[in-house]
């Protein structure tokens, strides 16, 4: 089945990884400033990286701790020594077919790889794009690189030309940890933009607000989450609403399905201090429930 295929791609995602290289709650339904550039709610919208201030266009560009060309060979060195190589060649392909990278602002890093590059080897699902393949790309290089680099905030792979790009990001909404809504909308906005991450192409629509991923998979229980709720920092809470997942395909049971996907998904975007400890999923009216701890989901 092509949705129970898309389903498995974080736990394989995981795995390449390692080959390669007072409480507040938040209503996904309810608007909630954030920081992010892509709506008023972080709760049904992607969220981007805060914006920074831009130097005025007649003055030059000063490298910061988190840009430039050092910067940039510091996060590849860094890989390919978390690889155990000493080139870039050493990588499995298509990441050996890397020619050049810069920083071209404090935290982004930009990949470009020879145009030889042959779609369709590592995603071979016929729904899956170049686009997906270039932002797995990104993902596999967080998963060996972003814990230990908080600077870092999105990696984008792209061919040469120009003409194919991928970009992999945090997601972050400038949240204070110590705010523990904000904290729990940011930990939100970076699952929804994981699951955009994954989804995009399967469902054929950005998914920036929940409502477009449960007319896609309208049995999927993360489809029907109405509530999440920060009691402490590193833990969240997470209430589904009963619908069409009861008694279905994933209701294995729902709680534990939800707990697992989504620790892994958020924490996938996190820094080292960011991540979630502690994800405890209420479904059924409080009758199933299950609570995810990160050290029996981190490999």
């Amino acid at each position: 089945m092509r949705v129970r295929s898309v389903l498995a791609i974080c736990a394989l995602i995981v795995f390449l990884a390692g080959c390669s290289a007072a409480g507040s709650s938040h209503n996904p339904s309810t608007p909630t400033p954030t920081k992010s550039m892509s709506a008023a709610a972080a709760s049904s919208t992607l969220a981007e990286e805060a914006a920074t201030p831009a130097a005025p266009e007649s003055s030059p560009v000063v490298a910061s701790p988190s840009s430039g060309q050092a910067w940039a060979d510091s996060k590849i060195e860094m890989w390919k020594e978390n690889s155990g190589i000493k080139s870039t060649k050493g990588f499995l392909y298509p990441y050996n077919l890397m020619t050049s990278w810069e920083s071209p602002e404090p935290g982004a890093l930009n990949i470009y790889l020879d145009n030889s590059m042959e779609f369709g080897v590592q995603s071979p699902e016929p729904h899956q794009t170049r686009e997906d393949e270039l932002r797995l790309m990104g993902r596999i290089m967080f998963e060996s690189v972003g814990e230990a680099s908080p600077e870092l905030e999105s990696v984008t792979f792209s061919t040469e030309d120009g003409k194919n790009s991928g970009t992999y990001s945090r997601a972050r909404t400038g949240a204070d940890p110590k705010d523990r809504e904000a904290w729990a909308d940011e930990k939100y906005t970076q699952w929804i933009t994981a699951m955009n991450d994954t989804y995009e192409s399967f469902c054929g629509a950005e998914i920036t607000k929940l409502e477009i991923y449960r007319s896609c998979i309208p049995d999927d229980p993360h489809a029907y989450i109405s509530k999440v709720h920060s009691p402490a920092f590193g833990e969240l809470v997470v209430t589904i609403d009963d619908g069409p997942w009861m008694d279905g395909t994933y209701d294995m049971p729902a709680s534990s399905f939800v707990s697992s996907n989504m620790m892994i998904k958020i924490n996938s975007k996190a820094a080292t201090g960011e991540k979630v400890q502690k994800l405890k999923v209420v479904a059924r009216d409080g009758e199933d429930v299950d609570v995810a701890l990160r050290k029996d989901w981190e490999m």
